[in-house]
């Protein structure tokens, strides 16, 4: 019997999107949205925007914190991340969000319209960042905020960081793209500059370190790793591959995982500008 006991009929269950509600959003991104949405300085009244929202936690938790009245929109380029957006919203009872699938270089928004502009792990991923941060500018209000959050280097965060290099061994290179694309934009002043080149002043960087939680490792590594394309390959790995592949990333991580579960540091950065007067 595998110490790590992972499922052995292991296969992928439902969406991406739904995974990544169910699994990484409790384990991390919820806990990083709400301290996003504290350096974003919300106030009643502000037309907000969530860019590359995802299931939207953050613009779910702006609206409740801004409660009725609120002004909140979400856009991400994935449908099925605004269709369980939209279902979480309504579970939560969030007030009216304003949802929208469109691409970040070309956002269905009028000019200077934004007061706030959020976007959680967002523009590492983008194609073109300095045409997303500049269209960030045009939709954003004179004096409008901007308030982001990218992860620092693969090696701050030893989940990311081991699972790039195992699941890299067993399944190729390509495998590893996912986990490098995260982390990739990790240098402060690469992303000061990045920031300040799309005319944004006001530029102030915070780096902040936050342990992820999840009560079974083992029912989050499966959660988490259904989120990517790659899932369909390991439920095709004969049996024995699949074990020793999760054993290992097991016994990589063991020093991460306490008796409430998984334990695991990842840093962040997070910054603020604002759109000049």
């Amino acid at each position: 019997m595998s110490r790590y006991d992972p499922l052995y009929e292991w296969k992928v269950e439902g969406s991406g999107a739904e995974a990544y509600e169910h699994y990484i959003v409790p384990a991390w991104m919820g806990e990083w949205a709400d301290a996003l949405i504290a350096v974003a300085q919300l106030e009643p009244g502000q037309q907000v925007l969530d860019v590359a929202c995802g299931t939207g936690v953050v613009a779910r938790r702006a609206a409740i914190r801004l409660g009725t009245g609120a002004k909140v929109s979400g856009l991400d380029a994935d449908p099925g991340m605004i269709q369980v957006a939209r279902r979480y919203a309504e579970k939560e009872n969030a007030p009216f969000i304003d949802w929208h699938c469109g691409d970040a270089v070309r956002m269905p928004f009028s000019d200077e319209r934004m007061d706030v502009l959020i976007c959680q792990q967002g523009l590492q991923f983008f194609p073109d960042q300095p045409a997303a941060l500049r269209e960030m500018s045009r939709v954003l209000a004179r004096g409008g905020r901007l308030a982001l959050s990218v992860w620092r280097a693969l090696d701050r965060s030893p989940f990311l960081a081991v699972l790039a290099e195992v699941l890299g061994r067993y399944l190729g290179p390509e495998a590893t793209m996912p986990f490098h694309a995260t982390c990739w934009l990790s240098r402060r002043e690469d992303l000061r500059q990045l920031v300040s080149a799309a005319g944004f002043s006001e530029i102030h960087i915070r780096l902040e370190a936050k342990v992820a939680r999840y009560p079974s490792f083992s029912s989050f590594l499966h959660g988490y790793i259904s989120v990517f394309p790659f899932a369909a390959r390991i439920a095709a790995m004969p049996e024995v591959d699949r074990i020793r592949m999760f054993e290992e990333i097991y016994t990589a991580l063991e020093t991460f995982i306490d008796d409430d579960g998984l334990a695991v540091p990842m840093e962040s950065h997070l910054l603020t500008a604002c759109k000049p007067v």
